[in-house]
């Protein structure tokens, strides 16, 4: 085998191995992706009926909570699940492709958003 030839099956190798990385990371994503846009809306339905209620401007602001249950439990469950680190996992798959292309960046190649690798004409030397 030349080593063109195995420099070019390990390209094909490394690029399938990225979109199979990739591929696994999207459905997980999208299923955090949802959890995080249903609790934030949550979030500001249940700010939302705290802030028309009439008692909020009359009663104390601890009252003024404990009567908006709904409210609290969304906010705690929002906070739960930043601290967890969902946003992180949301966009995983963009964090992974970002770094390889800035790795494939110093080899004259990148890859698109699916791991698919793109060469790059090589930079030609005037001498």
């Amino acid at each position: 085998m030349s080593l063109e030839q195995t420099n070019c099956d390990d390209l094909k190798a490394f690029e399938r191995r990225l979109t199979e990385v990739i591929a696994c990371l999207h459905p997980s994503t999208t299923r955090w992706r949802i959890v995080l846009i249903v609790v934030s809306a949550c979030v500001a339905v249940g700010a939302g009926q705290w802030l028309m209620d009439p008692e909020t401007r009359v009663v104390p602001f601890s009252q003024s909570l404990a009567n908006h249950p709904f409210f609290i439990l969304a906010t705690l469950m929002f906070l739960i699940i930043v601290l967890l680190g969902v946003q992180k996992r949301v966009v995983a798959a963009s964090i992974i492709t970002s770094r390889t292309r800035e790795v494939l960046s110093d080899f004259n190649m990148s890859c698109d958003d699916t791991g698919k690798l793109i060469l790059r004409p090589r930079p030609t030397t005037f001498s």
